[in-house]
């Protein structure tokens, strides 16, 4: 994944501490080791390992109180979609553009479906 005009890469593994980070920023790194242990079966070293990731490419930052870190993201969520989204139809001709409207407005309108939940951020 790209993210934003910055052109970082991050990798799917990264991204998923990400999407935490975003849905409960800001976040202490003891519960996004226990989410992501409890989402993806990971050890707290490999989550901090991410944390530590995404620190040195300024994608996330911290802030200290009471010993506590607590950490927020520096891109938001919606800087990355609108992004990934341009990436995305950048490589595509009309037609496809078209089919693939198409299929996230389906998506869109079935939006209470569990469907359309997997493919939120």
């Amino acid at each position: 994944m790209v993210l934003v005009e910055r052109k970082i890469q991050v990798s799917n593994s990264e991204l998923d501490v990400l999407k935490f980070i975003w849905r409960y920023e800001p976040v202490t790194c003891g519960l996004i080791t226990h989410g992501m242990q409890e989402r993806n079966g990971w050890h707290p070293s490999t989550t901090k390992t991410l944390i530590r990731r995404l620190l040195d490419k300024n994608v996330i930052t911290f802030n200290t109180s009471k010993n506590q870190r607590y950490y927020t993201s520096l891109i938001k969520k919606q800087e990355f979609l609108e992004t990934e989204i341009q990436r995305l139809l950048s490589g595509m001709d009309e037609g496809c553009i078209s089919e693939v409207s198409y299929y996230l407005n389906g998506l869109v309108k079935r939006s209470d479906t569990e469907e359309f939940n997997d493919f939120k951020i």
